[in-house]
């Protein structure tokens, strides 16, 4: 009847796969170390906001949207700028063995 036909080797073989960039590998960590960073933050500004006034005229809804903005652009830089080093141990934990 029908036959299932096997995958290419390339399929099976992680030595046959295609190559990963060391690029794409320091990007992916970047990226990583941003949204940790960025959780991180969330949740200290959860944290803190426990201990805020709701009669402050400075807590509203728009301040914490630019806070958070603010946020988001502050962990994107950390990250490019090898903020605390977590992309770098990523990267090297990854590319370890493709060195030997």
């Amino acid at each position: 009847m029908n036959k299932i036909q096997q995958a290419p080797l390339s399929q099976h073989d992680p030595l046959m796969a295609p190559k990963i960039k060391p690029q794409d590998v320091n990007k992916a960590a970047e990226q990583f170390e941003a949204i940790f960073l960025r959780n991180l933050m969330k949740q200290m500004r959860e944290t803190n906001a426990v201990f805020e006034s709701k009669d402050d005229p400075m807590n509203s809804e728009s301040r914490r949207m630019m806070q958070s903005m603010f946020d988001d652009t502050l962990c994107n830089q950390l990250a490019h700028d090898h903020g605390i080093g977590l992309a770098a141990m990523i990267v090297k934990q990854l590319t370890r063995h493709s060195h030997t």
